[in-house]
């Protein structure tokens, strides 16, 4: 046995519980503006999602027969980043099914959380919408009188209607005060968020950058409503849970390139897959299929992007001759 090795694995084991840490702190806040919107309803899909996707977790480490890091917070992340994605009026065998799968088939067979190819609660939550699209997108409004009334913004830009943003209603749209998935939809929480990531882990957000950018940029060129720029780039940004997965899920530690540039232009192409999809897609919010494609991606990222400058100093020069 080397002692070396054991050392390593712990040491990769506490960052990244850290890591985690770090993330579970961030989402305490849409955790409490979901109970604030939607009530003890919000605590009850938590639960559902949270408490799966640990036995899950411990339940595979006994059936594939390896180690299984519970320890390192990540099945408690990924079942209450589902949670938060979903309606509160969701049935509670939904958010469930999503954090088994997410746990079972995106992370357990390959150990640690550190080690998957693919995030887990984008696959967990991707699982869902095809299997429980009904489900996964009927919204309600809890409480409140929500803007728009129970019509996500999503929904309306998907059939092409008009959302008028103006200073009556663009501060709702910024506080989540809309119909849509219980704790992604409050952007000012999200800034904070990015704020604090930023703070922690600064290079995680340079693939947030690219993603918020190239999102804007594919919303300018190819608008899904005729209308103003603002009235466009406003509420596809705040709609469904793109803005959440710009720090919660495009930031993945495991799933980012090496590089810096490489992690800018990784979130740029999630991005343009993300409105691409919205434009072309069967479903409301896209952003976890647009992540899991761009996971997949990523050796291209690490490794061909990488090479291109040696390929071209190799590349043989013609001569020019008379």
């Amino acid at each position: 046995m080397n002692p070396l090795a054991n050392g390593s694995r712990k040491q990769n084991t506490q960052s990244a519980k850290s890591i985690c840490a770090d993330y579970l702190i961030m989402l305490i806040a849409p955790c409490v503006m979901a109970f604030v919107y939607y009530g003890a309803r919000s605590l009850l899909v938590l639960a559902s999602a949270v408490v799966p996707a640990i036995i899950t977790d411990a339940l595979a480490g006994i059936v594939l027969r390896k180690k299984i890091y519970i320890r390192d917070l990540s099945a408690i992340f990924t079942g209450a980043v589902i949670a938060l994605m979903m309606p509160s009026g969701v049935p509670l065998y939904v958010p469930a099914f999503a954090s088994i799968f997410a746990i079972g088939v995106a992370k357990a067979p390959f150990g640690s959380s550190a080690k998957a190819p693919f995030v887990p609660a984008a696959a967990g939550f991707a699982f869902a919408s095809v299997c429980f699209k009904e489900q996964v997108f009927s919204y309600t409004v809890g409480t409140r009188d929500a803007v728009f009334g129970s019509t996500s913004l999503g929904s309306m830009l998907m059939k092409g209607s008009s959302v008028h943003v103006g200073t009556a209603n663009i501060f709702d749209i910024f506080i989540g005060n809309t119909a849509g998935p219980m704790g992604t939809g409050c952007i000012l929480l999200m800034a904070a968020c990015a704020v604090y990531l930023l703070i922690r882990r600064p290079k995680a957000l340079l693939s947030s950058v690219g993603f918020i950018a190239a999102c804007i940029l594919m919303v300018v060129l190819f608008p899904r409503v005729p209308s103003s720029m603002k009235s466009n780039i406003i509420p596809e940004l705040c709609s469904g849970s793109l803005m959440f997965a710009a720090v919660f899920l495009i930031t993945d530690p495991s799933t980012l390139p090496r590089k810096n540039l490489n992690k800018i232009i990784y979130g740029a192409v999630c991005g343009i897959i993300c409105i691409s999809m919205r434009h072309m897609g069967a479903y409301e919010e896209t952003v976890c299929f647009a992540v899991l494609l761009t996971n997949a991606l990523r050796p291209i990222f690490d490794s061909a992007i990488e090479k291109m400058p040696s390929i071209a100093k190799k590349s043989p020069r013609k001569e020019v001759t008379e």
